[in-house]
């Protein structure tokens, strides 16, 4: 009887985040993962954390029409095993789980999936998301195509910031100011030296003076650029960047609407006065 006990009290049910249920086991796997990546970090309110990141993220990918079943978490596990850049952690991990594959599937694969997908294949691609900044980009692009030679006048007057920048396939983009210190901008595709290459690709053809004539977008953002100078693999450029949207923001727009109950009234005190965004939760 003891024994019934104790395995009860592993499996209650701790919490509801819309249509998904989570149990102390659950948490109680989530925080032990959570102690490979962060050791010190294991504690049972972690664990929920993660799960609700996860989760959330799993239900509004739901809400905006995509299928997560049984066999996209398969297809998750697989594209893990074979793309993993730290097997070792991986291995651990797996350690953790023993043979309990379905709760592996559930807190782990899950979790990765859905945050993966939500971010990087939703929020990054999405022109709706995004569809105002792009207008602002865009609005300016159709004012300097007009009056090249007026690219930081009419920036100033949108509000907009200009900055010239020398572009090099061997050392990347530089301020031009300070050409001595080489400041590549951070972007997911890549290095400054291929982002370097990729704007001096796309000025093959533009005469010095002349705005690349459409709005040039990355991970992070949107830009309109101009060519001032170019010399063989090196130039230089007037350009204007537009952020993207904000993605806690953007996520927390859409996360609100997912309800999310919490019954172990001690873990949920703990949740809020541990964890920042837990109080955007709608509880």
């Amino acid at each position: 009887m003891a024994i019934l006990l104790v395995s009860i009290g592993c499996t209650t049910k701790v919490c509801d985040i819309g249509a998904i249920s989570v149990t102390s086991k659950d948490i109680s796997y989530r925080a032990r993962v959570s102690e490979v990546y962060y050791p010190g970090s294991g504690k049972d309110y972690v664990g929920l954390a993660q799960l609700l990141k996860g989760y959330l993220s799993e239900e509004v990918l739901k809400s905006l029409g995509h299928k997560v079943d049984s066999s996209v978490i398969e297809a998750e596990a697989k594209r893990i095993d074979e793309n993993t850049k730290a097997p070792e952690v991986l291995a651990r991990i797996k350690e953790i789980y023993g043979r309990n594959r379905k709760a592996y599937l559930k807190t782990f694969v899950r979790v990765v999936y859905a945050e993966r997908v939500l971010y990087n294949e939703v929020f990054l691609n999405s022109k709706e998301i995004h569809k105002d900044q792009y207008q602002k980009a865009q609005g300016f692009l159709k004012a300097v195509l007009g009056s090249p030679a007026s690219f930081e006048k009419i920036a100033r007057k949108k509000g907009l910031d200009v900055r010239r920048l020398r572009l090099s396939k061997s050392e990347g983009i530089m301020p031009l100011e300070s050409q001595k210190t080489k400041l590549p901008l951070r972007e997911a595709s890549g290095s400054g030296g291929e982002m370097a290459a990729r704007l001096l690709g796309l000025l093959t053809g533009v005469k010095e003076g002349k705005v690349y004539p459409q709005v040039i977008e990355w991970q992070e953002g949107y830009q309109v650029i101009r060519l001032l100078k170019k010399k063989g693999d090196t130039a230089v450029i007037e350009s204007m960047s537009v952020p993207k949207r904000d993605y806690d923001d953007w996520f927390w727009e859409k996360a609100k609407a997912v309800p999310v109950k919490i019954y172990d009234k001690a873990l949920r005190e703990k949740l809020l006065n541990e964890v920042s965004w837990a109080k955007q939760l709608s509880l």
